[in-house]
């Protein structure tokens, strides 16, 4: 690393970086499309690790939980956390078996009613589209609302019949979800690998942090890296419970007002309810649509008390979980949101605010004092260059030297936000 950096130091060592980058990137542009298969093969093999690594520390929020509070008493830690794991895991296991032997039959059950219904509901949409048609014919106005349903039918049909065709693309839509389902297990296992080895693997990284890093930069990284993982538990523990919670809130009202398709409902509540800022609104959305072709006013009691239940969410229930602890203004959220929904898709919704809060302390607590050094060091060269170009002409120098910095650094601190 000395090496590098004194070579760095000298101008055809920092041109020859430069000139290496710059091809490095000239070429990666000129074959983005194997570069991106490329990366797109080696994210398919190691998906199922990636997967192994996600339900791992998933699981391992619970069997934190457990091995501080649940087993706390146990005197040897290796038995406490062994406890806690296996705790963990039969608890995992038995809320999966549940959800396949309760909840999903249901779903498919309102899924298959939904199908089945699906010629009365078109009766019913035409029927009111028609008096749509009807209410604005009286105010002389043609809106032509007969007509949509008639192109989404034939949209509907040309779309199935070209699936139907082409049984190549059914053949990798069942290849795909057969993958998806193998990398799954095999990343279940990979997981119950890596929470049984974790107290080792975390002591082989912590001896090479301390073989590559001085004592002083060891315990930043470590208070880095806490403070990322708190980032990170609390928020992604929280949003799911959270979740749960709405969807059995959801769940209970629907059944004490009598509301149809419960389960198929909450569920896509609760579910989307994990997704920041867009997931109630689109399962606020959904259900509302599920129910309108019921009854419209199912949808409108659902639609009402989605509006009171996220209401209470939003500015009761996510401020006393959350509290300021991402610390991020709301602009850089949505655009955060944003970014990682266009990346990851739903995965990149969900850690998008996390990240973007660890990001920001990396900005205010690295980044940003290493500016702050640099500035302050180019000051002080040219004050000492302009110093010795004055003594050298017999002329008093024009710049004076920064005693401290104090000054500056105020005046840097005072350009943040918030």
């Amino acid at each position: 690393m000395s090496r590098f950096k004194k070579a760095l130091s000298n101008r055809w060592g920092a041109y020859t970086v430069a000139a290496i980058a710059g091809v490095v990137a000239y070429l990666t542009l000129m074959n983005l499309s194997s570069v991106l298969g490329w990366l797109s093969s080696a994210a398919q093999i190691i998906s199922p690790i990636i997967i192994g690594v996600i339900i791992a520390y998933l699981v391992d929020l619970v069997v934190v939980f457990f091995e501080n509070k649940v087993f706390k008493k146990v005197q040897r830690a290796k038995l406490r956390y062994v406890l806690s794991v296996v705790v963990s895991i039969i608890l995992v296991l038995l809320a999966i078996s549940l959800f396949f032997w309760l909840v999903l039959p249901e779903i498919l059950t309102s899924i298959t009613d939904f199908i089945s219904n699906a010629q009365n509901y078109k009766s019913i949409i035409e029927e009111n589209l028609a008096k749509l048609d009807e209410f604005a014919a009286q105010y002389n106005i043609n809106l032509g609302a007969t007509n949509w349903t008639a192109n989404i039918y034939s949209q509907t049909n040309k779309f199935i019949a070209e699936f139907t065709q082409n049984l190549s693309r059914a053949m990798d839509t069942v290849l795909s979800v057969w993958n998806i389902l193998l990398n799954a297990f095999i990343g279940v296992i990979l997981a119950v690998y890596f929470l049984a080895g974790k107290k080792r693997l975390f002591r082989g990284i912590d001896t090479f942090r301390h073989a590559l890093l001085t004592d002083e930069q060891y315990k930043k990284h470590t208070d880095f890296l806490r403070r990322s993982n708190s980032i990170f538990s609390k928020y992604i523990s929280f949003t799911i419970l959270e979740a749960i919670g709405v969807g059995i809130v959801n769940a209970v009202f629907m059944l004490i007002v009598g509301l149809p398709n419960v389960v198929l409902i909450s569920v896509i509540v609760g579910v989307t309810n994990i997704l920041p800022t867009f997931g109630p609104i689109v399962g606020g959305f959904m259900g509302a649509f599920i129910l309108l072709l019921e009854d419209p006013m199912y949808a409108l009691i659902f639609v009402i008390f989605t509006c009171v239940l996220q209401t209470i969410d939003g500015y009761v229930v996510k401020p006393h979980l959350f509290g300021d602890s991402m610390g991020l203004p709301s602009f850089i959220s949505l655009i955060s949101i944003i970014i990682g929904g266009k990346l990851f898709g739903p995965i990149g919704i969900l850690i998008s605010i996390p990240f973007t809060a660890v990001m920001a302390i990396l900005y205010h607590e690295s980044l940003l004092p290493w500016l702050r050094k640099r500035k302050q060091e180019r000051e002080k060269a040219e004050a000492a260059e302009a110093a010795t170009s004055a003594r050298s002409s017999g002329k008093p120098s024009s710049k004076k030297p920064l005693s401290d910095g104090k000054t500056e650094k105020k005046a840097d601190e005072s350009t943040e936000y918030e």
